[in-house]
């Protein structure tokens, strides 16, 4: 089982021609409200690809968090552990362009709220890894991460967006995921270059990092390698980075190797690509066993 510790946000999508300069106001060419938040967006990829997932995290007491959970709950997952607080539920502004490209701004709302508390050690004990993202407060994550690893559960943290943790949590976490982005920020606090090999050298942990169109590369103690990205038809990234989280998880919860893990990963994350939205995009199981046996 794997328990994702991460936000729950409604996604606000504008779909623009291209993004505005400074000073400058543009018609959408469309709009839309979804499910997202990187905690669920990752819960519910791992779900579609068959794990068993308890997602916990904070919402708040209104009307767009009964939608968020709902939606969870069809694709397989466990929200009986997500905290109700008295905040806002946690909103997404997320700008889409002609060529799907996307910026995104958050505000986290009871994100804030949310405790590693609602994680107890049954919860916990139960489970083969515990995903975390930084959308929620990174003092959590940190506990979370110390935790994990004297119960002996594996910790993926996906440091998105580029908030860093502390250098103790970093050291040990079991997998460690991370953008080009995610990696220039955290190679200079830790005086690394932006590889995955060297990132390992100076943590200690296994690290994969996705370079977009130009595939990922991973170091781990299996041993360092890169695999490409498969050429598609780009409609939208927004869940992309999401995606290829929360099926890598699922993947690993399946006992599947590093390599054939990333893999399946890699190929999930580029259907994704091909659909608007970000929950909406994500694809089941089997897609993804087709797509490979496609490949």
């Amino acid at each position: 089982m794997i328990v994702t510790f991460g936000s729950l946000n409604a996604d606000f999508v504008f779909e623009v021609e291209a993004s505005p300069m400074a000073g400058q106001t543009i018609a959408a060419r469309s709009f839309r409200i979804e499910a997202g938040g990187k905690g669920a967006n990752q819960a519910t990829a791992a779900a579609l690809d068959g794990a068993k997932v308890a997602m916990v995290g904070a919402v708040g007491r209104d009307a767009m968090a009964s939608g968020l959970l709902a939606d969870l709950a069809r694709a397989g997952v466990d929200v009986s552990r997500v905290a109700s607080v008295d905040a806002p539920t946690g909103c997404a502004y997320i700008e889409v362009t002609a060529r799907g490209d996307n910026r995104i701004v958050v505000a986290a709302g009871a994100n804030a709220l949310a405790s590693d508390n609602l994680v107890d050690d049954v919860l916990l004990g139960s489970a083969s890894s515990i995903l975390l993202q930084m959308e929620c407060p990174a003092g959590q994550v940190e506990r979370l991460v110390r935790r994990a690893r004297s119960a002996g559960v594996r910790s993926i943290l996906n440091l998105a967006p580029a908030i860093l943790p502390s250098r103790r949590t970093l050291e040990e976490c079991g997998l460690l995921v991370v953008n080009e982005t995610e990696a220039d920020v955290l190679a200079d606090a830790v005086g690394a270059r932006a590889t995955a090999a060297d990132l390992r050298r100076v943590l200690g942990c296994d690290v994969v990092r996705t370079l977009g169109a130009a595939g990922v590369e991973a170091a781990t103690a299996a041993g360092d390698f890169t695999l490409p990205a498969r050429s598609v038809a780009v409609v939208d990234t927004t869940a992309a980075g999401d995606c290829f989280v929360g099926v890598l998880a699922a993947a690993l919860d399946r006992r599947l190797d590093i390599r054939s893990a990333l893999v399946r990963a890699v190929t999930a994350s580029s259907i994704a690509c091909t659909r608007k939205g970000a929950q909406a995009s994500l694809p089941t199981m089997n897609e993804i066993d087709a797509a490979l046996s496609a490949a």
